[in-house]
């Protein structure tokens, strides 16, 4: 993996970084589960249990966007990947903006959601970095073998919200802002290359 590319044969990368370290029950433990792993258990389960639902096209792709409101914080991702353009990103085009990101985002779960059905994530490790709870696991993958993940949470009322993960050692929200920053430089600001390649998601 090189990083966030959004184009349909190479989409892979955000799917990874997005969707595969989420998708996957995590294995039960004797022990008493701490509150962030518990909450990576519920994601898991609630993700597991849409991908193993027979529910197909934009049925499925809604309930995945509803998920993903829900649990990442899409919104902070997809500011932090405009970088320096975030200030030069019209207001009256913002909701926009975020409705193609969790749109896009949603289309990945939706199109790779077969390669995830039956999966397992265990949990290895779990450790406070700051304000964040980062969270080491490997995903069991039924063609056998592991793919190692790690989850950053946020303190998010009382419980937590994913606000990144990582797959391969990238991080999700560096991997998209490489991608918009280098869609925003070639237009020279004009978003509407971007905004192009994130509509892309509703021919998948």
């Amino acid at each position: 993996m090189t990083g966030f590319v959004m184009r349909p044969l190479r989409r892979r990368a955000l799917l990874g970084l997005a969707a595969a370290a989420i998708v996957a029950p995590v294995l039960p433990t004797a022990a008493a589960i701490d509150p962030a792993e518990a909450y990576v258990r519920k994601v898991a389960d609630q993700v597991m249990s849409l991908a193993n639902s027979g529910q197909k096209g934009n049925g499925l792709k809604a309930r995945f966007a509803a998920l993903l409101n829900s649990h990442i914080n899409l919104r902070a991702i997809a500011n932090f990947a405009l970088g320096t353009y975030q200030s030069k990103l019209p207001a009256s085009r913002k909701g926009e903006f975020y409705e193609l990101v969790n749109n896009y985002a949603a289309s990945l779960f939706v199109y790779y959601v077969d390669d995830f059905r039956g999966s397992a994530l265990e949990v290895m490790s779990n450790a406070k970095q700051g304000k964040f709870t980062v969270i080491q696991s490997a995903i069991k993958l039924k063609g056998g073998g592991r793919e190692q993940v790690r989850w950053r949470l946020t303190k998010s009322g009382g419980g937590y919200r994913i606000s990144d993960v990582n797959l391969k050692g990238v991080w999700l929200t560096i991997s998209m802002k490489d991608r918009f920053t280098k869609v925003l430089n070639k237009s020279k600001g004009d978003f509407e290359p971007l905004f192009a390649e994130l509509r892309e998601a509703e021919t998948w």
